[in-house]
């Protein structure tokens, strides 16, 4: 990585900051180009990469020959909106609940489908991840072999939608996997909860698979609704 791309990229995540916490509000318009070269000291081609990729998120929309202004990014964004809005810790209930709903519907739809499509190859490799997750202590380790765990599971499935759609939020993922992987009593539950998938994946049971992967994404969304309201209180 260049200097260029890091300054650009230093200037996306503060837009973006802005954005999510409100300094820029919604449907209101940016700073010129020109106040924005000179406020945050980078040049006009980096203002408009910038621009461009805060489009393709669903942040802004670039008005020819006027602006650029701040998108409705709650309701007209995308998911990679909800991917940034989340690794910046805009943890609202509604951004949780949205979160999981998302996680629930492609990890449970696409464990269902794994378990008939599973190769014994890759059911030994989630087997691995399983025996990995109870010798684990590091929790960035860990929130890491989780994320290797639920993205084996939709690769299984076949659903090229379900990989793709688990790679858009993969910021997201890890944020959220921050906030109760460092739980000792979830870790003991998401191991118990991961075996359980496991063996039910194993008797090719789909139903049972995606019971448990339900269960499990309910667990976590409750326990993460239950932190992050504990840290606004504080």
């Amino acid at each position: 990585m260049n200097g260029s791309d890091s300054l650009t990229e230093r200037f996306i995540l503060e837009m973006e900051k802005k954005i999510v916490n409100g300094e820029y509000d919604i449907n209101t318009m940016l700073p010129s180009f020109r106040k924005l070269c000179d406020e945050y000291n980078v040049s006009r081609s980096v203002i408009n990469t910038a621009v461009a990729v805060l489009n393709t998120k669903g942040f802004v929309d670039i008005i020819p020959r006027k602006s650029v202004r701040v998108r409705n990014w709650k309701k007209q964004g995308t998911l990679l909106t909800m991917n940034s809005s989340i690794a910046l810790g805009k943890l609202e209930p509604e951004t949780v609940d949205s979160f999981f709903d998302i996680f629930a519907f492609i990890q449970c739809n696409g464990v269902y489908e794994a378990a008939s499509k599973a190769t014994e190859e890759e059911l030994i490799q989630l087997g691995k991840i399983i025996e990995q997750e109870a010798l684990l202590k590091d929790e960035k380790k860990l929130a890491a072999l989780y994320h290797e765990f639920y993205k084996k599971i939709a690769d299984i499935s076949g659903n090229m939608a379900y990989s793709q759609v688990f790679m858009s939020l993969e910021q997201a993922i890890y944020a959220i996997s921050d906030i109760y992987v460092p739980d000792a009593s979830a870790k003991q539950q998401c191991m118990k909860m991961h075996n359980n998938i496991y063996q039910a994946l194993k008797a090719r049971d789909g139903q049972k698979a995606r019971w448990e992967m339900q269960a499990l994404s309910d667990h976590l969304k409750v326990l993460v609704e239950y932190k992050t309201s504990n840290l606004k209180r504080k």
